[in-house]
C-alpha cells in the first residue's frame, strides 16, 4: 500500500538534493506549488498524468518515487572533476533487496567520460539511519546496504576526502600533502610536480583530483599541471581555474537606461539579474515584493541619493526574501578584501547568477556584472550610463571589435562601493505572503520620519515641499546651485512617478491573488488610488523642463519658475493625502481594520 507521508517525504528529500524550491518542481510539472507543498506534506499524492514529468524532474524511477526503499540513491554523478553525467535513475536501477552493489565505469553507464582524468562515481543516498555520501574510482566495486555509513555534511568550512595526483594509467595519493597544505590556509595553489611529484613511470599528461565534503554534499575537482584550484572566499567550496576560465560572459542581458520603464536602477539591475537566472518577473514586481514601489526619500539638502532604493531603507532583503534568494552583501570593502570577493563573483558569474553593485560607470547608480576578460582582471557590465557610450561609439569600427569580443557590453570602471551577489535558493514564500509583506512595508516607510540625514514618509513630501517653497533661496542662489536642485528635483520626481506607477501595477496584478470579498474590494480601490496618482504624478513629470536645455543656453530661472515650485508643492500635498487613503486600504487588506 502506498503510504503518501513516506511519499511526500520522498519528494521533498529528491527535490531538496536536485537544488530546486517547491516553487520551481512546481513549474517544471506544470502545478501550483501548493500542490507540491501538499504532496510533500503527505495530504495528497500526486497525479498518475503528472507521474512521468515528476519521475525525469527528480531523476528517479516512478516506482521508487512512489514504493520508497530502505535504500535509495539521492544522488549519483560519474565526474571526472570537470564533466560530469548525472547517473542517479540508472545506478538507482542495481539497488535490489535494500542493497546496491555495481561496478563504476564506462562498461556499465550509457555514457562515458572522454580523456584521461582519473573518473569516478559519487554517491549519496538515504537509509532509515540518515543522509550518507561516499565515493568510488572507476572500475572499482560499490557495495551499499542499510547498515552502510559514509561520509556526513557538516560545518561551512570542506573536509578533503581523496586528493591524487596522475591520470588513469599511473597515480598516486597526495592526502597527506593536501593536509600540509591546508596548514598554510593559502586562498589558491598550483597543480605542479614541486607540490605534487609526479611518479616517474608516468608518461602522460598530470591531474590533480580532489574529493571533498562541505555543507552541501560530497563533490570532486580537478585541474591539469599548471593550472590553479581555488577556495571560495569561505573556505566551504573548490573550483579549478584555467585557460577556459580566463573569460566568461553571460549573453543577452537587455539594456539599462533611465526613460526604459525601469527608473529605479536598483530593481531595474535586480530584475535583469533574476530574469536572466531563469526566475520569471517583472520590473514592477520586484518594486512591489521589495516594497520599494511604496518609499519617498528625501535629502533635505537635495541630493540624488534620495532616489536609490536602498538608501534609508534597505529593500533588496526583502526582495530577496521573496524570490527565495540568500544574499551576500559586500559593503564598501577594504582593498585588501577585495581580491576575495572578486573570486567569489566570478564563480558566481560562472554559474549564472549574476551580482549587482552600485558605481560601476560614471556615477552612483546600480547595475548588472555580466562577465570578466583576462581571468578577471576586466569585469562587464550593464549599467544605466551606456546609452551615452554606444551613441558616441557606436560608428566607430574599432569599437564594434572591441563589443564583439565583449557581447556588446562595456567595461566596470570603478571598484563598486556596494555589491550583492544573489546566492543559492532557499524556501520561496507564497505571492500572497508576498503580497502581505509589501503592504506592511508600505505602512513602515510611510510612517516612518528620519533615517540618518534622509526625511522619509510622509515627513519627506513635507521636507521636499518646504524647500519648493523656500522663495528667499532661490531668489539668491547663483545660476550653478538653481541648476543642481532643478536637477535633483527633477530626478527625485522622476524616481517618485516611477516608483507609483510601479504600485498601480503591483496592485493591479494582485487582485486575482485575493478571495476575501471585503479585502478584495480594498485592494481594488487601492489599486486606483495608485493609478490616479501615478497618472497625475507622470503628468506633471512630463511636463518639466528638462536640465539638459541649460547646456544650449535656457536659463535655470526660466525653466523653473515660482508658479511651477508652488503648484508642485500642491501636488505633494495631494500625493500625502491619497498616501493616507493608501494606508487604511492596505491595513483592511491586512486585516489590521475594517475599512
Amino acid at each position: 500500500m502506498v503510504s503518501s507521508e513516506k511519499v511526500g517525504t520522498r519528494i521533498a528529500t529528491l527535490r531538496r538534493t536536485k537544488g530546486l524550491s517547491q516553487e520551481q518542481l512546481a513549474e517544471l510539472l506544470h502545478v501550483s506549488a501548493q500542490a507540491v507543498s501538499k504532496w510533500e506534506t503527505g495530504k495528497s499524492l500526486p497525479e498518475t498524468a503528472t507521474l512521468p514529468q515528476l519521475s525525469a524532474a527528480l531523476s528517479h524511477s516512478i516506482d521508487s518515487i512512489l514504493l520508497p526503499q530502505e535504500l535509495v540513491v539521492l544522488s549519483a554523478i560519474y565526474t571526472d572533476g570537470r564533466q560530469e553525467l548525472d547517473v542517479t535513475h540508472f545506478v538507482n536501477q542495481f539497488v535490489t533487496s535494500s542493497r546496491l552493489s555495481l561496478i563504476a565505469g564506462d562498461q556499465v553507464f550509457p555514457q562515458s567520460l572522454e580523456g584521461d582524468r582519473l573518473k569516478l562515481l559519487l554517491i549519496t543516498y538515504e537509509t532509515p539511519a540518515g543522509s550518507y555520501s561516499t565515493y568510488v574510482l572507476k572500475d572499482q566495486l560499490l557495495v551499499i546496504d542499510v547498515h552502510s555509513t559514509g561520509y556526513v555534511s557538516g560545518g561551512n568550512e570542506l573536509q578533503i576526502l581523496m586528493a591524487n595526483y596522475g591520470n588513469e594509467q599511473a597515480n598516486r595519493s597526495v592526502v597527506q600533502k593536501m593536509k600540509h597544505y591546508e596548514h598554510f590556509r593559502w586562498n589558491a595553489f598550483t597543480a605542479s610536480h614541486e607540490l605534487f611529484p609526479s611518479l616517474i613511470d608516468n608518461e602522460g599528461k598530470d591531474y590533480l583530483l580532489l574529493v571533498y565534503m562541505n555543507s552541501e554534499g560530497i563533490h570532486a575537482v580537478s585541474c591539469a599541471e599548471g593550472e590553479q584550484i581555488h577556495y571560495s572566499p569561505d573556505r566551504s567550496r573548490l573550483y579549478q581555474s584555467n585557460p577556459a576560465d580566463q573569460q566568461f560572459i553571460v549573453e543577452g542581458i537587455s539594456r539599462l537606461g533611465f526613460g526604459r520603464g525601469m527608473d529605479c536602477s536598483w530593481a531595474g539591475a535586480m530584475t535583469l539579474s533574476l530574469v536572466s537566472r531563469g526566475i520569471d518577473t517583472t520590473y514592477e514586481r520586484v518594486m512591489g515584493d521589495s516594497g520599494a514601489c511604496w518609499r519617498v526619500v528625501f535629502e533635505p539638502v537635495w541630493d540624488y541619493s534620495s532616489a536609490d532604493a536602498l538608501a534609508a531603507y534597505d529593500h533588496s532583503a526583502p526582495a530577496c526574501k521573496a524570490y527565495g534568494i540568500h544574499a551576500i552583501q559586500a559593503d564598501r570593502l577594504e582593498p585588501a578584501q577585495r581580491a576575495a570577493e572578486k573570486l567569489a563573483i566570478l564563480e558566481d558569474i560562472r554559474k549564472g547568477r549574476l551580482p549587482i553593485a552600485i558605481n560601476l560607470r560614471v556615477a552612483p547608480e546600480w547595475g548588472v556584472i555580466t562577465g570578466y576578460l583576462e581571468n578577471g582582471t576586466t569585469l562587464l557590465c550593464r549599467s544605466y550610463f551606456d546609452d551615452e557610450i554606444f551613441s558616441e561609439l557606436e560608428a566607430d569600427p574599432a569599437f564594434q571589435r572591441h563589443m564583439k569580443i565583449c557581447k556588446g557590453y562595456l567595461s566596470v570602471d570603478h571598484w563598486p562601493y556596494r555589491i550583492i551577489r544573489l546566492g543559492e535558493l532557499t524556501h520561496i514564500p507564497s505571492v500572497l505572503d508576498n503580497l502581505d509583506a509589501s503592504l506592511r512595508i508600505k505602512l513602515d516607510v510611510m510612517q516612518s520620519s528620519v533615517h540618518s540625514t534622509y526625511a522619509t514618509g510622509y515627513h519627506a513630501l513635507e521636507v521636499w515641499s518646504e524647500g519648493l517653497l523656500d522663495h528667499q533661496w532661490y531668489a539668491a542662489a547663483d545660476d550653478e546651485a538653481y541648476s543642481r536642485r532643478l536637477s535633483v528635483n527633477r530626478f527625485c520626481m522622476m524616481a517618485l512617478a516611477d516608483a507609483r506607477r510601479s504600485a498601480a501595477a503591483y496592485l493591479q496584478d494582485s487582485l486575482p491573488l485575493v478571495q476575501d470579498q471585503g479585502k478584495l474590494t480594498a485592494l481594488s480601490e487601492m489599486a486606483g488610488v495608485y493609478g490616479n496618482m501615478a497618472a497625475m504624478l507622470e503628468d506633471f513629470y512630463t511636463g518639466m523642463a528638462d536640465p539638459a536645455s541649460l547646456q544650449t543656453g535656457g536659463s535655470p530661472r526660466q525653466c523653473w519658475t515660482v508658479a511651477q515650485r508652488e503648484k508642485q508643492a500642491e501636488l505633494l500635498a495631494l500625493v500625502a493625502s491619497l498616501e493616507h487613503r493608501g494606508d487604511t486600504l492596505a491595513e483592511a487588506v491586512l486585516g489590521l481594520t475594517a475599512d
